[in-house]
């Protein structure tokens, strides 16, 4: 249930053994990271479905990406909206009256990292100096443009979220967002930039698989793809953009494939993110 911390700390043990043999024989790979990097584009998925009378177009989101990105999926959304689509979006809210930080720092602390509200900082934020520079934060409400009827969040409440999630282990050792942020600022640049880019790399490769998605928690996976798949069903004759993290994309295709009405996928292309 910490598979997603767990897989960080992993990565970042890995990062380390990196560093080491950069001193040893395999070092000219280590220093080659960073050109790898380049050829291994973080690719989200873009997938058209349709039942026969109207069309899904279903975008694969990352909340840290090149602004050009988000600039383009601002681009499609405005797009949609002015010939008529409906928009639904991803994005876990607090209940009205809860306090929406103290709630994510909960979420945080059962996937096993530590994230403070008086930081002032995003946990996302703390986490883009592993990535490199030049990254922003997804904003959904720039995304999707003036408020309407037709734009629609269609997620689980940070509530539901909490009570889909078991309770933190005492014994199962977390992830200080700050301090390994910090951290990682006091190494030498020229491994901050092939660490960076080593992390690039294994994010591309997680896009592109199922095994990131296959250990998440439910909370965070099949009760909120079974309410964006039935959120679409619930719309006949409407046409719908969805954007929603890349690991959901395959799962709401899949459950649309598997209702026996007749969808079938148009097109599947990919968009880089970073």
């Amino acid at each position: 249930m910490r598979f997603v911390w767990r897989a960080v700390r992993v990565l970042l043990v890995v990062l380390g053994i990196l560093t080491v043999v950069v001193l040893g024989a395999a070092g000219g790979i280590f220093a080659a990271l960073p050109t790898i990097a380049e050829h291994t584009p973080l690719v989200l998925s873009r997938v058209t479905m349709t039942d026969g009378t109207r069309t899904v177009d279903m975008q694969g989101m990352v909340h840290l990406a090149e602004p050009r990105f988000y600039r383009d999926i601002t681009e499609l959304v405005a797009e949609r909206r002015r010939a008529g689509w409906l928009v639904f979006y991803e994005e876990v809210r607090a209940d009205p009256g809860a306090d929406a930080k103290a709630g994510t720092a909960e979420v945080m602390k059962r996937l096993g990292a530590e994230w403070s509200p008086e930081s002032g900082e995003h946990p996302y934020v703390m986490l883009s100096s592993l990535l490199g520079d030049g990254l922003v934060l997804q904003d959904n409400r720039a995304l999707l443009g003036p408020p309407g009827p037709d734009e629609r969040n269609v997620d689980i409440t940070l509530a539901d979220l909490l009570a889909a999630l078991p309770p933190a282990d005492a014994d199962d050792p977390t992830v200080d967002l700050a301090a390994a942020r910090d951290e990682f600022a006091t190494l030498p640049p020229w491994i901050q930039m092939r660490l960076r880019a080593a992390v690039r790399i294994g994010l591309s490769l997680a896009a592109s698989g199922s095994w990131l998605h296959a250990g998440l928690p439910e909370g965070l996976t099949i009760q909120r793809e079974a309410k964006v798949a039935q959120a679409i069903q619930d719309e006949a004759g409407r046409n719908i953009l969805i954007l929603y993290g890349q690991a959901h994309i395959p799962a709401i295709r899949d459950r649309l494939l598997q209702a026996g009405k007749g969808w079938s996928v148009v097109r599947t292309m990919g968009v880089r993110a970073m």
